[in-house]
């Protein structure tokens, strides 16, 4: 399940761009401090301090959280592939009393319907033991992203690297904990732990990979983006030899400003680099738009998500542009995709309503009589209300050939189908 937002960002005659997905990727090209400001991102007190911010794994993404100007708490997602600190949600700029200095506007990929972003200045936020007490963030006029429907819990904003680009940044994926201290006073690991070459640019880090598909091994750029939740996601039009597998479905990238949005997902033969080696990844091939100039997502062929990044412990080194991976006990898992066909979003004040946004064709759940708008009441005679969005698609990940058997509400009926799981890709 993926979603994609497309903007163009007007300014001084140039163009810039951000995407949003559900597997959260975002990036604004070219737009560096000098488009939103003074930001000098988290402080330590002391030079050797190491500070550390517990996180939480909610449908792949991983979620902070953040008080904003000493305030209530917020859930915000951490996302190496962003640049900038974000807040979504402008009801909360009105209730935090947060202060702007000008607006940006942003024009649809279709050129037609303009969105609103303000800058807000001097804004104090603290994500664990992390402190950046004079910050610049953008806050969008209007909720644009409906992340709550795909991330499963309430999502007030984005974490970019603004606020941790100048230390080294370690995620611990088996203990659910970031930590950042200085580079000066940072010791690379040794013991199982492998050095990766990497690059910064522009605030992100990417690395050089291996793809092989189709008896052809290609050279590859990618992102390293823990705002994505997929595992691999490859440009299609940035080489040459980069195909489509032979078995692929057309699904549903989530929901642009002009409706849903389509994609292909299929499965990658294999993928190396530092060392690491990985068989059969499940894997969303897309276009890059022509609208695009390749300097702008600094030629890359692709992301590595969350899904995959989980696997490892990961340490990023910003200002010596260093990587280091240890891999955990999660390193050889299998690469799962949903085998029944339905397409979920989670809505409702208490994020309870799993609906049937999208249903991928030919699949059981197609066969089975589902149709979008659906409303999912159990599965296997547990509630929805107990599962949450993140247990009913472990459900329909299960081994090939399981019974599934779903109480849905349609038009105000009540309806039970049935179905049994079977490999899409």
């Amino acid at each position: 399940m993926k979603s994609r937002i497309h903007f163009v960002f007007l300014k001084k005659q140039k163009t810039y761009f951000l995407f949003i997905k559900i597997f959260i990727l975002f990036w604004f090209s070219g737009l560096g401090n000098h488009a939103l400001g003074q930001s000098f991102g988290f402080r330590l007190q002391h030079e050797k301090d190491i500070v550390e911010i517990p996180f939480e794994v909610h449908n792949g993404f991983l979620v902070v959280t953040v008080h904003v100007n000493k305030s209530f708490p917020l859930h915000f997602i951490f996302d190496t592939g962003a640049e900038h600190t974000i807040l979504c949600k402008p009801l909360y700029a009105e209730i935090l009393r947060l202060n702007t200095s000008r607006t940006i506007r942003l024009i649809g990929a279709d050129l037609r319907q303009e969105l609103i972003a303000h800058v807000a200045t001097n804004v104090n936020i603290q994500v664990g033991d992390a402190i950046a007490p004079s910050q610049d963030i953008l806050i969008l006029s209007d909720e644009y992203f409906k992340l709550d429907e795909y991330v499963g819990i309430e999502i007030q904003g984005i974490i970019g690297a603004d606020l941790f680009r100048n230390y080294v940044l370690k995620i611990d994926y088996s203990k659910n904990k970031i930590s950042i201290q200085r580079s000066h006073f940072f010791k690379p690991p040794r013991r199982k732990w492998k050095e990766v070459p990497v690059s910064i640019e522009k605030s992100k880090p990417y690395l050089l990979a291996q793809a092989h598909q189709n008896d052809t091994i290609i050279n590859v750029k990618l992102l390293l983006d823990t705002g994505a939740s997929l595992s691999l996601l490859l440009h299609t039009n940035t080489n040459e030899n980069l195909k489509l597998p032979d078995h692929f479905v057309r699904g549903s990238l989530g929901r642009g400003l002009g409706g849903i949005l389509e994609g292909l997902i299929g499965r990658l033969h294999s993928l190396r680099f530092g060392g690491f080696y990985f068989n059969n990844i499940v894997t969303n091939y897309q276009d890059v738009l022509e609208t695009i100039e390749p300097e702008s997502i600094s030629h890359r062929n692709g992301i590595i998500g969350s899904m995959l990044l989980s696997r490892f412990n990961i340490i990023i080194d910003y200002p010596k542009e260093k990587l280091y991976l240890q891999s955990h006990w999660r390193y050889n898992k299998g690469f799962k995709y949903d085998r029944s066909g339905l397409e979920l979003i989670v809505s409702g004040q208490k994020l309870e309503t799993i609906t049937v946004y999208n249903l991928i064709e030919n699949s059981p759940a197609e066969s089975a009589g589902f149709q979008k708008g659906d409303l999912i009441k159990s599965v296997n005679y547990i509630p929805t209300a107990l599962l949450k969005l993140s247990g009913v698609n472990q459900k329909l990940q299960k081994r090939v050939g399981k019974k599934i058997r779903i109480k849905i509400k349609r038009n105000g009926k009540i309806m039970i189908l049935k179905f049994r799981l079977k490999d899409l890709i």
